[in-house]
């Protein structure tokens, strides 16, 4: 595979973006240019697309690199100069420039249908900015910072070792319940050092969320960041439809895995410390690859079997570095795909340590990866901005049809445990997404309240979603929320899992019965961006977005019998 390195049409090749100093001169071309002909206010679009993605890529790879080592202070300086000088001073001038797109009569003559989005995007950005909120954003992500640093730099000390929290939690999985328990009161702990200092940066981001909210007219933050996100197509009425679902359906799925997973260990109760050990086999837990070469090359034979592209893909991100998958101390917590926008490329971060959940958070990213390469054909970057029940959709749908191959798993119980597991993963998924989405809306539309009140209501609304078949100790489940980045770092944006893993599960049902087909429909509609209305995207894909409850029954019956054939397979009882 030969990807050509982008070349710059307008801005110097070797100009670097990382000051506004350089970025000035022709930031003020692009304010005092003036239009005779379409020809011209076309080529100065793609030359504001041109400076927009550049400006891009330079502060993704300032992002990659801190997190890489979030304790290097070269990496950490340039990262806050970015989001500290970079970013506002762009931010002040966007709108000017997104104005000046707006109001241009030549903007007609653009094709509509391509330019849907795009236009919905420029709009909804000119409709909330606000000068006063530039320097509050700034803010906040010097907060997110925080947190990053905070979480990427615990640790803990088993049998004289240090590990990292990624690598911690493999112990979760030791068939020796004294030695989880050991384990998970230690990570705990580490956790709950920096409990009040998490609640107090919590207080800080709700404030100043609230305050951008009220600056752009909004009673509150969650009405304010709904549609700052971008959600054109639906509406707070889908995400109570979700919370309804996971009562009505999903619940009850979930305790019979509860149930199975308690009888299976031969327990009374089930404590936290029993959630990530396989309960259909106590005798070792899966362990599919050991190095971080195991995984890539293993990975890639997988995407093989799946479709020649997407194998053709993870091995030129392989090749020009753009794979970072092992947990090392001073990387920032979780995992992401970042995609370049100037060249059009992937990045793959992730903290693996050799478990089952590691390998299904490689695939899900190369979903991520190929949905960059995919859209990269697409000439603007606001083109290639699909919004993330989109984005997730690839990377979710992956997860399920990558268990098909037998890679890392030739042994049938072994891959039987895979299933298992993945299956478990997306029912319990579920539940929590319902619990954090109902979460952040509480938080925001009830800005002023105690760390006692919040932290009551986030287990009354984990129980609501969950059920309480878990005995959690005294003061451990009030705070399992900080363990969740999304709502320090990416507030509200986590419902989007949940809708996007209603369409992967009718991916999976697809493919299950016509792979080829399903595979071919699946590319196609990453090649889309976001040309198209979300909807749209998904029957591109040959799923549905909307719902309605009993629409989704034979999806969950798929599920059940899915889980008998694994049973069957395990030669083990699934009851219910």
């Amino acid at each position: 595979m030969h990807i050509a390195s982008p070349v710059r049409e307008w801005l110097p090749p070797q100009l670097t973006l990382t000051s506004w100093e350089n970025l000035a001169p022709y930031v003020e071309e692009l304010r005092t240019t003036q239009w005779k002909s379409f020809s011209e206010f076309y080529q100065w679009l793609r030359r504001l697309n041109e400076l927009e993605a550049a400006v891009s890529e330079a502060g993704g790879w300032s992002f990659i690199r801190f997190t890489q080592n979030t304790q290097d202070v070269e990496s950490r300086q340039d990262y806050e100069r970015y989001i500290s000088e970079v970013q506002p001073r762009l931010n002040e001038v966007r709108y000017e420039l997104y104005k000046k797109y707006w109001e241009s009569p030549w903007r007609a003559l653009l094709p509509q249908e391509e330019f849907l989005n795009f236009n919905r995007i420029v709009q909804n950005y000119l409709a909330l900015h606000r000068p006063e909120n530039i320097p509050l954003e700034t803010r906040l992500e010097l907060l997110a910072k925080e947190y990053n640093e905070i979480i990427g730099q615990l640790s803990v000390e088993i049998d004289g070792k240090v590990f990292t929290l990624p690598q911690a939690s493999l112990f979760l999985e030791s068939p020796d319940r004294a030695r989880r328990e050991e384990v998970w009161w230690k990570i705990h702990q580490a956790r709950s050092a920096h409990a009040e200092r998490l609640e107090t940066l919590m207080d800080e981001l709700i404030a100043i969320r609230t305050q951008i909210a009220h600056n752009a007219g909004f009673d509150n933050y969650y009405d304010y960041r709904f549609r700052q996100l971008g959600r054109f197509d639906w509406s707070v009425e889908l995400c109570h439809n979700f919370h309804a679902l996971v009562e009505r359906s999903v619940k009850r799925l979930y305790n019979r895995l509860l149930t199975y997973r308690r009888r299976s260990l031969g327990l009374d109760q089930l404590k936290p410390w029993d959630l990530n050990v396989d309960p259909c086999d106590l005798s070792a837990p899966l362990r599919p690859f050991t190095e971080e070469e195991e995984l890539i090359t293993k990975g890639i034979q997988i995407f093989e079997q799946l479709h020649p592209r997407i194998a053709e893909i993870v091995r030129y991100m392989h090749s020009i570095g753009h794979l970072d998958l092992f947990s090392r101390p001073g990387k920032a917590p979780g995992g992401y795909n970042y995609s370049l926008h100037e060249s059009g490329l992937p990045f793959i971060f992730m903290n693996a340590a050799g478990s089952h959940g590691d390998l299904v958070t490689l695939v899900h990213e190369v979903g991520h990866a190929v949905h960059t390469f995919q859209s990269r054909h697409l000439p603007f970057m606001l083109q290639r901005e699909y919004p993330s029940e989109v984005a997730e959709l690839a990377s979710m749908s992956m997860e399920l049809m990558a268990l098909y191959p037998v890679v890392f798993y030739p042994n049938p119980r072994d891959s039987a445990r895979a299933w298992f597991q993945q299956i478990s993963r997306v029912i319990t998924l579920f539940p929590w997404v319902a619990t954090v989405d109902a979460f952040q809306e509480w938080l925001y539309r009830n800005p002023i309240h105690t760390h006692a009140v919040r932290r009551q209501k986030w287990v009354e609304l984990y129980r609501r979603f969950h059920g309480d078949q878990v005995s959690w100790p005294e003061g451990t489940l009030d705070i399992l929320w900080h363990r969740q980045l999304h709502i320090f770092d990416y507030p509200l944006y986590y419902i989007e899992y949940g809708l996007a893993q209603l369409g992967a599960l009718q991916v999976w049902y697809n493919y299950d019965q016509n792979p080829k087909v399903t595979m071919e429909k699946y590319l196609y509609a990453l090649s889309l961006g976001y040309l198209r209305t979300v909807p749209e995207i998904y029957e591109a894909a040959g799923v549905k977005f909307f719902f309605r409850p009993e629409e989704l029954d034979e999806i969950f019956r798929f599920i059940v019998r899915h889980l008998k054939r694994v049973r069957a397979m395990l030669k083990d009882g699934f009851e219910g």
